[in-house]
């Protein structure tokens, strides 16, 4: 079994953080106008934005699994590489689409790319930072990716007002090929010992992974569902509900960025609270506040109001970052992470996946207000599953 060697966090700056930045902004450009697109182009009524909006996620979950799988039998880099050009071609697929059913696939395919990528860094980072960083090397993270999601919907609102909503799309591309030329070079470290994946994959042994830990599946991987739904309603019902108030698209993307850089200012402040009171002490306010945005949304009538919404969210969401990461790498086998984190990934994207369906098709038979308060309701549960599961903090050193 391999050792946790990473001591501090200069070593994955070019291997990790400034890529993860670089996707972060790709991925935000598309936030505010994904859902205008698919509406105002191509004809979709708020269920099939929903699925538009949840595609990205049912693609990542379908293939967190397999992703595992392909980092225990080609590595890290090849994985990771792949994943990088997967997504620069669903870029452009998504831009031609003519149809609301190509974009959909477009995004299941972008969806894949994004596991290929997160699940490769994942395990980079659980098997080679000590646990006594690891709160903090996952925060950063995911803070590295708030401040690029920041930039990214406040540039996309901004091309899409003023040059064509297309263009977005696009760019997105540019970007993914700037990510795969740092990729080739910095990539080399991200290399483990030799002894430290046991390579030896087959069906039964995933499965074996499974039921072995199949009691923190359960209970802390259904918390990183409803996690992952609020944080996925959110991407859905703010850019929609703007749109429904009469908001520009530039200033929808203002909304988004203004959340995002809520989000971002919080991450170090997510890292220390983790690794000095635990996990749980991040995981309990973000459920609560996010809960209570969704809440407030049929309540935010004007661009003012709204703003104040998502920087409600944004402090909440912001006080998570990296938290299913890091409880993912707490948990997770040192000799096979991919596998395990693969099953882990699968669990924590199914509420990313089914937020937007359900929220699309409550809206369609009631009112998007009704199912953002509704949605709310997830925090809740939530809360209840946190309050009875084990900290994890010193799980797996």
């Amino acid at each position: 079994m391999g050792s946790s060697t990473v001591e501090n966090l200069k070593p994955l700056i070019f291997s990790v953080y400034i890529p993860t930045f670089l996707f972060a902004v790709a991925q935000g450009l598309l936030i505010p106008i994904l859902p205008i697109h698919a509406r105002d182009n191509l004809g979709a009524n708020e269920a099939l934005i929903g699925m538009v909006v949840g595609a990205r996620y049912l693609g990542a979950m379908t293939f967190d699994i397999p992703s595992g799988i392909l980092i225990s039998s080609f590595g890290l880099r090849k994985t990771m590489i792949t994943g990088i050009i997967v997504f620069a071609l669903a870029s452009i697929c998504a831009a031609l689409s003519p149809t609301i059913l190509l974009l959909i696939i477009s995004r299941i395919t972008a969806g894949i790319s994004l596991s290929l990528w997160g699940i490769s860094r994942h395990s980079y980072i659980a098997v080679s930072v000590k646990s006594s960083i690891r709160g903090r090397a996952l925060s950063l993270f995911g803070g590295i990716a708030r401040i690029g999601m920041i930039i990214g919907p406040i540039l996309g609102g901004i091309l899409a007002q003023y040059t064509n909503i297309l263009i977005p799309f696009y760019t997105q591309t540019l970007i993914a090929i700037i990510i795969l030329i740092l990729a080739l070079f910095s990539a080399r470290t991200l290399t483990i010992k030799s002894d430290t994946f046991d390579n030896n994959f087959s069906l039964k042994a995933t499965m074996y992974t499974f039921s072995k830990f199949r009691k923190d599946f359960f209970t802390l991987g259904v918390v990183a569902v409803a996690i992952q739904f609020l944080r996925a309603a959110r991407e859905f019902i703010i850019p929609v509900w703007g749109d429904d108030i009469g908001l520009r698209v530039d200033e929808i993307g203002f909304v988004t960025g203004i959340s995002y850089l809520v989000d971002a200012l919080m991450f170090p402040i997510a890292g220390i609270v983790m690794d000095k009171y635990g996990r749980k002490s991040s995981a309990i306010p973000a459920l609560i506040l996010i809960g209570i945005s969704l809440a407030l949304i049929p309540f935010s009538t004007s661009y003012l109001l709204l703003i104040i919404v998502g920087i409600i969210a944004g402090i909440g969401n912001g006080i998570s970052s990296g938290l299913i990461l890091t409880i993912g790498s707490d948990l997770s086998p040192k000799n096979r992470p991919g596998e395990f984190l693969g099953i882990w990934r699968f669990i924590s994207d199914s509420g990313g996946v089914v937020a937007p369906l359900y929220i699309g098709w409550l809206a369609t038979i009631t009112t998007l207000a009704l199912s953002s308060t509704l949605s709310s309701g997830i925090a809740v549960f939530g809360l209840l599953l946190i309050f009875i599961s084990k900290e994890t903090k010193d799980r797996n050193d």
